[in-house]
């Protein structure tokens, strides 16, 4: 799987786990369905970039430790995509960032519809999707299988330019 390598992959020093990301053009369904997931957006969005954040377990479970994971994991991408959003605005460039448990925009007021995530990475990455017990779908990565935490930021900014802002921040 995995159609392609990571733009950038960052090993964490204090977690011990990587980070993988990647910059990708919008796929067609975000592209023809832009005003209704981000009506009040500024931008119409050159690039996406996929965050995948590799958790310390499997995710398909429904249990408190699996929750707090995934309340460590939103908590670290939301910290990474504002320092991302820092160096963008220094440089006027605009970022919105996806709220990865409901798909909603953070900076924006939501729309229509929501992003669908795991849809989006599938699309762009290829990834094998599994169905959980509870009706949840989550990724399934060639190496890490479940324990990885899908993210979706969105910018104005071509991949070039995204893949500098990516690199200031995590200097």
């Amino acid at each position: 799987m995995l159609s392609n390598q990571p733009s950038i992959s960052y090993y964490q020093q204090a977690t011990q786990l990587f980070i993988e990301i990647y910059i990708r053009p919008p796929t067609k369904f975000i592209i023809e369905n832009y005003s209704r997931l981000l009506p009040t957006c500024k931008f119409y969005p050159q690039t996406i970039v996929i965050i995948l954040l590799e958790a310390e377990m499997y995710l398909e479970k429904t249990n408190q430790q699996v929750q707090q994971e995934k309340q460590r994991l939103k908590k670290e991408f939301l910290n990474l995509g504002e320092d991302i959003q820092s160096v963008a605005k220094s440089k006027k460039w605009l970022i919105e960032i996806i709220d990865p448990q409901n798909g909603k925009p953070i900076n924006s007021a939501s729309g229509e519809i929501t992003f669908d995530i795991v849809s989006v990475v599938h699309e762009l990455l290829d990834l094998r999707i599994d169905d959980t017990n509870n009706g949840c779908k989550l990724l399934n990565h060639p190496l890490k299988k479940t324990a990885i935490y899908p993210n979706l930021l969105l910018s104005d900014v071509d991949s070039k330019q995204m893949n500098y802002l990516i690199e200031e921040a995590l200097s």
